[in-house]
């Protein structure tokens, strides 16, 4: 009774148990099963195709939808963190990418777009109200994508900025305060509450898996193809990730009250976190698996497949007629 209430308490041990008990009740009812119909080879040898052959279909299923057994999911890996970009890069990508300082500004940017596109005004005091003017570049596409693709070609040197409605935006940004906060970048206590993030930047990759800049700008064969491009591809250019930081000010908050928002210190230089996308092995994981069942439930079968070919064989053989007279006993 003590051993049984140990293991009762221990859920690595009757996990173990469980599995155990599991396996063999329902493999072992199934075998006892077939075998007390067909025979103890024959049954075993079903339920082992039956076994590998459901474990083929999982593995499909799996390895299609990138679930259950999985590998390594896709990351981003940390690269470099420039303090100043008056530091040369050591990254050869982030060279292309212009510094804060020289970037345009998107106040300006926007009204020059307002003036050739009026209707703009309309939009923007609809959405953000009246008098507002974008602080970062990141504002400006969010709210004005269609600055986005000049912007992109003339200006980032084959960097894209990304929008905050952007998914993959806020995959970047988690990424860099993971690799800021261990780096203790703004000190021992250096959390997201430390800076205030400016734009996030991408170049590299597969062009064809980018987003629409404008809801429906592709049509639906243009994005038909670009699946099919995507897909045929096989090879996968290297993607860089690059997000720019910015100290904010440090305040001394009385016991008792809320702290002030944050307030970028504008003494303080635009830190850039330079990643590089690890695609990781997801479907590696399951793809091995439905390939070891599947040629396990193919063995299996074909054993079977060969018993059944040699018994008929030996039906076909079998003559009656050949056989003797069956001799009444001697009483």
């Amino acid at each position: 009774m003590t051993t049984l209430a140990a293991i009762a308490f221990d859920p690595g041990i009757r996990g173990i148990l469980v599995t155990l008990v599991g396996v063999v009740v329902l493999g072992g009812a199934v075998y006892m099963l077939l075998a007390s119909n067909t025979g103890i080879r024959l049954g075993f040898l079903l339920t082992l195709a039956a076994l590998f052959g459901w474990l083929f279909s999982l593995g499909l299923f799996w390895w299609i939808y990138g679930i259950g057994l999985i590998g390594q999911d896709p990351s981003w890996n940390e690269v470099e963190i420039n303090f100043d970009r008056e530091t040369p890069a050591q990254t050869a990508e982030l060279r292309d990418l212009p510094p804060h300082d020289e970037l345009p500004d998107p106040n300006e940017l926007l009204l020059t777009y307002e003036a050739e596109n009026p209707e703009i005004r309309e939009r923007i005091e609809f959405s953000e109200g009246e008098g507002w003017e974008p602080e970062t570049l990141t504002d400006l596409v969010t709210l004005v994508p269609e600055l986005k693709p000049e912007l992109d070609e003339q200006v980032l040197n084959d960097w894209r900025i990304l929008s905050e409605s952007d998914a993959r935006r806020g995959e970047t940004v988690s990424a860099a305060d993971a690799a800021l906060a261990e780096n203790q970048v703004f000190g021992s206590n250096t959390s997201p509450a430390s800076y205030t993030v400016k734009d996030v930047f991408l170049t590299g990759g597969k062009m064809t898996d980018e987003p629409e800049v404008v809801d429906g700008e592709r049509g639906m064969l243009e994005a038909a193809w670009n699946r099919v491009l995507s897909t045929l591809n096989p090879t996968n250019p290297t993607l860089h990730g690059a997000v720019t930081v910015q100290r904010n000010l440090e305040f001394e908050v009385p016991a008792g009250e809320a702290p002030p928002p944050p307030q970028i210190d504008e003494r303080a230089s635009t830190v850039t976190v330079v990643f590089e996308r690890n695609l990781g092995y997801r479907r590696l994981v399951p793809a091995l698996f439905t390939i070891f069942t599947g040629v396990l439930f193919f063995v299996f079968v074909w054993m079977l497949h060969t018993r059944d070919r040699h018994a008929t064989a030996k039906r076909e053989e079998w003559d009656p007629s050949a056989e003797p007279a069956n001799v009444p006993a001697r009483v």
